[in-house]
């Protein structure tokens, strides 16, 4: 007898996994999934990448105390950066459908509920719920930051015959909080940190294959309204982000 050989598809999903080397602690939490939600009992899980661009400077000038502020501030809520995407969802009976996500700093999980409109059109209406977990600023001791957040994601999409391909677009908006320390240049009186942050976009995104194998393209471009507090430095700027992402999703 020959020893069991692994199913093709969770040899590739580990493949994914293996190209996950190349995290970060930003990114954004794109959605990666369709507006169609999944039937009863089947899973899907995914793995892949993604980045977060900003497109507009701190308004600042660098070198001062508020530019000091507004750089750590927009890393622990706009966070630009690359980061891994991981995810995993859930069909669940009533045209509803459950996820699990975590994308380099937090975890995500979100339910949603989709309207047929027709024979391949969909409206989804979601709710997530994400904790940010930006823990010790840049491996210094003396300093954490935790948060938390909503999104709300409202996607119009179609599918495919067979579901070889299937493509979504919709607004998406969210808020979140920061709270914490950052270590100062005396590192024995970490400095308290506090942000809100408020986000609106659009997403889209296109996802093609065959059976159980489907590869996921995104992308997302919003709208951040940051403001909070570093010590006694106020802080409040705006920013536009672009948020490309991309996954490898396998159906089962």
């Amino acid at each position: 007898m020959h020893p069991p050989t692994a199913h093709p598809q969770l040899r590739l999903f580990a493949l994914a996994l293996c190209a996950l080397g190349v995290g970060g602690c930003g990114g954004g939490a794109p959605l990666l999934h369709p507006a169609h939600v999944l039937p009863p009992g089947k899973v899907t899980l995914g793995a892949g990448l993604s980045g977060r661009p900003v497109l507009a400077a701190l308004p600042s000038a660098p070198g001062t105390d508020k530019a000091l502020a507004e750089s750590v501030l927009q890393d622990r809520t706009v966070a630009p950066a690359v980061a891994p995407w991981v995810g995993g969802r859930v069909g669940i009976a009533g045209s509803n459908e459950a996820g699990l996500t975590y994308s380099g700093r937090s975890v995500r999980l979100d339910g949603r509920h989709a309207f047929t409109l027709t024979k391949s059109v969909a409206l989804s209406m979601g709710l997530g719920g994400e904790m940010i977990l930006s823990g010790r600023p840049n491996g210094d001791e003396g300093g954490s930051v935790l948060g938390g957040g909503l999104d709300v994601p409202l996607l119009i999409g179609w599918k495919s015959t067979g579901e070889l391909y299937s493509g979504w677009i919709g607004p998406r908006a969210g808020i979140s909080w920061v709270r914490g320390t950052y270590p100062t240049v005396e590192l024995n009186k970490p400095t308290t940190l506090a942000g809100e942050h408020v986000r609106v976009g659009m997403v889209a995104g296109l996802r093609l294959g065959f059976r159980h194998v489907h590869v996921a393209l995104e992308i997302g471009g919003d709208w951040h309204a940051v403001s909070g507090r570093l010590g006694a430095t106020d802080i409040s700027f705006n920013q536009f982000s672009l948020t490309p992402a991309g996954a490898l999703i396998l159906g089962f």
